[in-house]
This record gives structure tokens, C-alpha cells and sequence, in this order.
């Protein structure tokens, strides 16, 4: 493990210690009860508790079946492009129809 990984465990787990409302890190941690280890018979897989699966990225089946980059993908993009100075229209055109 890398010093950061150590650091953000030893972080979840001395928040936790000092917060009584302390829910937990979305997606990395969760504080569950006694009664909810129960209900899923003591089992500790971390997924059970605290669900990391990336969402499910959407398909344009168009995109597929024709080519090209879905104007969605360039539209949820454009903060990094813009960041970076890029315009992606300089490479991309935009396809009527």
C-alpha cells in the first residue's frame, strides 16, 4: 500500500472514533450496526456495505452502428477540454441527421 492508502484508512477509521454521526465515506467505508452484520450472517465483504461499482456508463447504440463520438461523451467532457485548453471540435464535426 501506498502512504496515502494508509492515510485514508487511518483517516476513516479516526473520524469514525471521534464522530458519533460519522456515516461514513460513500463508496470506501460505511458504519454498520451489529444488526445489519447480522441480517447478512456476519459477512464482511466490503461491497456489501459500502458499494464501489462505477456506474454504468451509457451506450449510444446510433454511435455504435454508425461511428463517431456520441455528442453526450463530448458534451460531459467539455469541463476538462476547457481546462486544458482544447476545443474538440477542431478534430470532431458534427454529423446532420
Amino acid at each position: 500500500m501506498r502512504p496515502e492508502h494508509i492515510e485514508k484508512i487511518v483517516s476513516a477509521y479516526e473520524d469514525f472514533t471521534t464522530n458519533a454521526d460519522y456515516p461514513g465515506i460513500p463508496g470506501y467505508a460505511a458504519v454498520v450496526t451489529q444488526q445489519q452484520l447480522a441480517d447478512y450472517e456476519y459477512n464482511c465483504n466490503i461491497r456489501r456495505y459500502a458499494d464501489n461499482t462505477p456506474p454504468p456508463e451509457p451506450q449510444d447504440v446510433r454511435s455504435h452502428l454508425l461511428g463517431g463520438v456520441p455528442k453526450s461523451e463530448v458534451d460531459a467532457k467539455q469541463e476538462l477540454f476547457t481546462s486544458h485548453g482544447f476545443d474538440p471540435m477542431t478534430l470532431l464535426q458534427r454529423r446532420v441527421g
